[in-house]
């Protein structure tokens, strides 16, 4: 209650002045006691002095009677201050206890967000699941799925992904057998860049993996049968020299060899089937075969890396697979080597095929790709006796040149022909191979045939008639083959043998 209601309940402004007398009062005083001391004083002005008491007292009393509201007010006003103070300390309780409890609702609904987060997946997430692109940046959002979620619900997810890449795989297989040209390394590619979706599936269906690894190895055995077979067919329309003679009986033939042994430094890439139709250039046995056997080997060594990586999680330990694949492909490549080796002499062509094979074997071993080895060999084991075959019709020609020559002084024509002949097969010799056993009969019979041609001389003659032609032979091989000390050193001893 402010001053201005007391005011008008109490005007202080118009309440009577009281002027006592002489008197003075102390507040120290009762007001009794000076009325006490009055009563029992003899001065004159005592009437007047208890008049002024009494008027005093009346006014007094009026004032208590005007301020008897006020003390009402003030006490009524105290009360409500009480309940005021109560009232805001019940208050302030309660903006604590709200407080608080904000608090803890803002922890739960944190929690709950946290919860819901973590169990719901959002609309476009479950689009992605179900429509994206595979790959395996796709494998790492289903793993994020399938944490968020129970055991209940990752099992429709993890079979719905099991679903997806397994249609994804047969679809890419199914590609390979379209009317429609398609590389097989398009086809790789696309599956590499989701092999980590296949091996979840080989860990979730190890049979429908075993069962999608058959219809690839199946499918790639039909489409290299059809490839290689359309190749090899445009390689046999080639235009190829074909020898039917020996090396003794075709002089121009031994020349030959310098030009035709840079093929095994060569790094050209295979012919296009569609170009090896059109050609009518002449070629030579080696490099038609290396056509195909390029091809062959190229094609073999990316499969195989890519059979380890997709369907082995690179540890594959059982490469059968690939002469499943590849065993027609094999087969025709055999039969077009048979076919092309068919009754020739190129005794050249055949060495040069042996060494590009033993170069393929060092580039596979090089790279530990295991499965050619059988391949490879069984090439070498039908060569081998071919190549044999044509040196032994080379030691028979050499030596009836030998007996029919003229008899001269001279070093005969059919020395130089086999320094050369001898020279080159020293350069392709392959040691622990039947190449060095053929150099070994050659260089006999002709040592023989030199021999029984040298008895027609007498004396002196004979001696003049080997040391020259054995000279000859080193000259020959000092000049084409001269790190292979071992012939030359023998052909000396024979031409000293005879100084």
């Amino acid at each position: 209650m402010g001053i201005s209601v007391l005011d008008k309940l109490l005007p202080i402004d118009q309440l009577e002045k009281v002027q006592p007398n002489d008197v003075t009062i102390e507040p120290k005083k009762l007001l009794e006691h000076y009325r006490s001391e009055l009563e029992n004083s003899n001065d004159i002005q005592l009437v007047e002095t208890m008049s002024q008491y009494h008027s005093y007292n009346k006014s007094l009393l009026q004032f208590k009677q005007k301020l008897e509201p006020v003390g009402i007010i003030i006490e009524d006003f105290s009360k409500d201050l009480k309940n005021l103070s109560s009232s805001l300390v019940s208050l302030e309780q309660q903006s604590s206890e709200l407080s608080k409890d904000h608090h803890v609702n803002k922890m739960i609904t944190r929690e709950l967000e946290k919860t819901i987060n973590e169990n719901i997946l959002p609309p476009e997430m479950i689009k992605e699941l179900l429509h994206e692109e595979l790959s395996n940046q796709y494998l790492e959002k289903v793993t994020f799925m399938i944490e968020k979620m129970d055991e209940k619900d990752s099992k429709s997810i993890k079979a719905k992904v099991v679903e997806r890449t397994r249609d994804f795989v047969i679809s890419q297989i199914r590609s390979l057998r379209s009317h429609k040209s398609i590389s097989s390394q398009l086809v790789q590619q696309k599956l590499k860049e989701s092999s980590n979706l296949f091996h979840f599936l080989q860990s979730q269906q190890p049979n429908l993996g075993i069962q999608l690894q058959q219809a690839y190895f199946h499918t790639m055995k039909w489409y290299y049968k059809s490839k290689f077979a359309k190749y090899i067919y445009s390689l046999e329309k080639l235009s190829r020299r074909h020898i039917e003679t020996s090396v003794f009986d075709s002089p121009n033939y031994i020349n030959t060899f310098e030009q035709r042994s840079k093929i095994l430094d060569g790094n050209e890439s295979c012919m296009p089937s569609q170009l090896a139709e059109t050609i009518t250039t002449q070629y030579t046995m080696e490099f038609v075969f290396l056509q195909l056997l390029e091809a062959i080997v190229d094609n073999v060594s990316v499969e195989y890396f890519f059979v380890v990586e997709f369907f082995y999680k690179g540890n594959e330990k059982n490469n059968s697979w690939a002469n499943t694949m590849f065993e027609d492909v094999y087969k025709m490549s055999k039969e077009f080597l048979s076919f092309i080796t068919y009754n020739s002499f190129d005794v050249y062509a055949i060495l040069l095929i042996i060494k590009l094979i033993y170069k393929f074997q060092s580039r596979t071993h090089e790279y530990h790709i295991p499965v050619l080895d059988d391949y490879l060999n069984s090439l070498l084991l039908m060569l081998w006796p071919i190549f044999t075959r044509i040196i032994d019709t080379n030691c028979d020609s050499m030596k009836k040149h030998i007996s029919k020559s003229t008899k001269s002084l001279v070093p005969l024509n059919t020395t130089q022909q086999f320094g050369l002949f001898f020279s080159y097969l020293v350069k392709l010799s392959i040691d622990g191979t039947p190449i060095k056993t053929c150099i070994t009969r050659l260089r006999n019979d002709y040592e023989s045939s030199i021999t029984k041609t040298s008895s027609s001389f007498k004396g002196a003659d004979r001696e003049t008639f080997l040391n020259r032609n054995y000279s000859l032979v080193v000259t020959i091989l000092t000049n084409e083959s001269e790190n292979d000390e071992e012939q030359i050193n023998h052909f000396k001893l024979l031409a000293n043998a005879y100084t």
